[in-house]
């Protein structure tokens, strides 16, 4: 269910994931006392021993607030698990001189107690074959740990209209926060900050059960029209 609406005036249910992506910008509704709001109600309504995945882009005046938001999730009761880095190799070439060109996003992974993860639900295979026999961890599997940097490109919008939302993000970053979660099918995975609905679409072909919100019209519009057209 996509509900059309402020997040910190509704009432959440309990759920079992949190994949979100709040605002970076000011300009997009970002403030201090949202993501603190957004961080108190996301541990409420996380079950115990569960995770939430934090989606927080570079902004080159703030290069510090993705860290403070982040920060501020501890301050809400989050354990910082750990942060991914998504390469997403997809960027506007600077015409300046004093900055390089940002390749990348992070992913605060947070946990609510302690949750446990399925690393190699996301492995990738040993380029040296002889290692799957010297590390015992892989069960002997050609399978190790995919790591915290996380390679996820997009197909680059040749067309406005195809563009679905200015911070947007593919399909498959939601898709490997749900399987490392290890949760079952048909758990609650929650997003409060619905935008373009992708984490939704994830959830769904991923055979979970889905609660989020949105703000704005539009998005919460193509949100909707996004996982009703889907197949799962």
């Amino acid at each position: 269910m996509i509900v059309h609406a402020n997040c910190l005036k509704i009432n959440w249910p309990k759920s079992d994931l949190i994949i979100t992506s709040p605002p970076y910008k000011d300009k997009d509704g970002y403030t201090e006392q949202l993501i603190r709001g957004f961080a108190e109600r996301s541990y409420e309504s996380l079950n115990d021993d569960s995770l939430l995945f934090c989606n927080f882009g570079h902004l080159a005046a703030f290069k510090s607030r993705p860290f403070r938001v982040a920060m501020m999730l501890e301050d809400a009761g989050f354990n910082w698990i750990d942060t991914i880095t998504w390469v997403k190799n997809h960027y506007r070439p600077l015409a300046g001189k004093r900055r390089v060109n940002n390749l990348s996003e992070f992913v605060f992974m947070m946990g609510k107690g302690n949750p446990t993860i399925d690393r190699l639900s996301i492995g990738v295979p040993y380029q040296d074959k002889s290692n799957i026999k010297r590390w015992k961890a892989t069960g002997g599997n050609d399978l190790k740990c995919g790591g915290n940097v996380w390679n996820i490109p997009y197909e680059t919008v040749r067309n406005k209209k195809d563009k679905l939302h200015n911070d947007r993000f593919p399909v498959e970053l939601p898709t490997r926060c749900i399987k490392l979660s290890a949760i079952p099918k048909k758990s609650l995975v929650l997003d409060p900050f619905v935008g373009s609905g992708t984490t939704a679409l994830s959830a769904k072909l991923n055979g979970m059960e889905f609660f989020g919100t949105e703000l704005d019209e539009e998005h919460f519009k193509t949100a909707t029209r996004r996982v009703s057209e889907s197949k799962s």
